[in-house]
């Protein structure tokens, strides 16, 4: 009885998802919890070959995969990635907007195109998708749910170098409220995850010159996350466990905030 009431809080069997960024890092993560609980996922990434890479696990753990070649920021390529998604996976339930960018410069020395491109990839690309894929969940009239991956360098800057990247979570956290407002009345939840430090393939490289063991010093839990740590929470958000949420920032950063 017991394992039967876990598989309907959590299980996704019969949903479609849709991961931007899903060829590495937090949105491979959260492709493969996805496909884990049962959702079937399409793996969106500027770089098709890292998109094909993780639909080919997620194709192991089950799932029917989708591997989608797309730049979030060109209205065109969202437009043609959801309309794929549902033609050849059926529908789309779950967004999760993880693809980002987080080049870094200080103010005194920041590029306005390095600005302009963070904000166009983190905050345009997420309301395009968002628009896109709420418009497909609209008229399949089944609900779904949007989930955000923010940061929690929308409330605290970890270090100077980041300007253009706390701000752009900042604004990807408002547009998270907005969206939830807007699209609650067609039963579409939309929410955020701000994770804190997540060893992934790009953040090894900032992790240089001992800034992995600087924040872990800070970290109550003592380590940096994991990006299916993440996903497990996305995956929770998505789920029936998480229906009745919708509008939230969850913190994921092993108490860091709390330090």
């Amino acid at each position: 009885m017991k394992h039967e009431v876990l598989e309907e809080l959590f299980s996704l069997r019969g949903r479609v998802a849709l991961v931007t960024g899903g060829g590495s890092g937090i949105g491979a993560g959260c492709a493969r919890r996805l496909a884990e609980l049962g959702a079937d996922v399409a793996v969106a990434d500027l770089r098709s070959s890292e998109a094909e890479r993780v639909a080919a696990i997620v194709a192991g753990a089950g799932a029917s995969p989708l591997a989608l070649q797309a730049d979030v920021s060109v209205e065109g390529d969202v437009a043609a990635m959801v309309e794929r998604t549902v033609a050849e996976l059926g529908a789309i339930d779950i967004l999760v907007n993880n693809a980002g960018i987080y080049p870094s410069h200080p103010i005194a020395e920041m590029p306005v195109d390095e600005w302009d491109r963070v904000f166009a990839v983190n905050v345009r690309g997420a309301m395009l998708c968002t628009r896109e894929a709420a418009r497909a969940m609209r008229l399949a009239g089944r609900g779904g749910t949007v989930v955000n991956v923010s940061s929690i360098e929308s409330f605290h800057p970890s270090f100077v170098g980041l300007p253009h990247y706390g701000a752009s979570k900042g604004a990807l956290n408002m547009l998270t409220k907005c969206a939830a407002l807007e699209y609650a009345p067609d039963r579409i939840t939309v929410n955020a995850v701000c994770p804190g430090g997540v060893e992934t393939e790009g953040t090894r490289q900032a992790f240089g010159d001992g800034l992995k063991e600087q924040l872990e010093q800070r970290i109550p839990l003592g380590r940096v996350g994991r990006p299916e740590e993440i996903g497990a929470v996305v995956a929770f958000l998505a789920g029936p466990a998480g229906a009745y949420i919708t509008g939230a920032t969850l913190v994921v950063d092993g108490g860091y905030l709390v330090s």
